[in-house]
């Protein structure tokens, strides 16, 4: 909800703005030439495509993507306020003629819309690459409370000793991940399932040895991951 108001406020400035703009330039310009129509079109595109690009920018709130956003943001707003300059300038002089305003404003058009594309491309990358973290984040949390609910349910003393000491090995491994490490998380989890299993079942020898193997396993993955990094 704040989100959305906050957006609504940045369009609502565009608009004051827009609407200051066009309020000076039908006062001022009495003259009004195919330049003068020229400049002022570009003129309310640039304002389109800042509404557009602000949307954009922000329009998912994790704070990577907000930094990631910043620069198409920035540049959008630089467009804008080097468009209406130019376009003023060409509605002093219009007697330059179309070709050459029309020239200048298509290269600046061209140009931020470049550089934005450029800026999309790199928050969506980010944005990809933060959702796939936060999901590893989530697995590996959930192996932890997985081996804390066995141990709830525990009553045999040293399996309860084996299953505490791997909830902390869970508990202070690197959360982080990466493909040098993904076949290790594979039987890692495969062998947390075999667990439970053995757990339910009252095989504590088998439980034990289970969780002897896990604690390997996880030396194992700290040991490739610190290398991989």
């Amino acid at each position: 909800m704040r989100k959305q108001k906050n957006l609504a406020m940045l369009a609502l400035v565009c608009a004051i703005i827009g609407a200051v703009y066009n309020f000076l330039v039908f006062i001022i310009f009495g003259e009004r030439s195919a330049v003068f129509w020229i400049s002022y079109s570009f003129t309310m595109l640039a304002f389109c495509i800042q509404v557009g690009s602000m949307f954009m920018a922000f329009k998912n709130t994790s704070v990577e993507t907000i930094f990631f956003g910043m620069p198409l943001a920035s540049f959008s707003i630089f467009y804008l306020v080097s468009q209406v300059v130019v376009s003023f300038i060409f509605m002093i002089f219009q007697q330059v003629g179309t070709t050459i305003p029309l020239v200048i404003f298509v290269l600046m058009l061209a140009t931020f819309l470049v550089i934005a594309i450029i800026a999309i491309m790199a928050r969506e990358t980010v944005q990809a690459i933060d959702s796939n973290i936060k999901q590893k984040i989530v697995t590996h949390k959930a192996l932890n409370v997985d081996v804390d609910m066995l141990l709830a349910g525990c009553s045999n003393p040293e399996l309860k000793s084996k299953l505490r000491k791997l909830s902390e090995t869970i508990k202070y491994s690197d959360p982080m991940t990466n493909d040098a490490v993904k076949d290790v998380e594979e039987r890692i989890e495969q062998k947390v399932s075999e667990l439970r299993i053995l757990c339910e079942n009252d095989q504590i020898d088998d439980a034990i040895k289970a969780c002897s193997s896990l604690e390997l396993l996880f030396v194992e993955r700290n040991k490739k991951l610190i290398i991989s990094k």
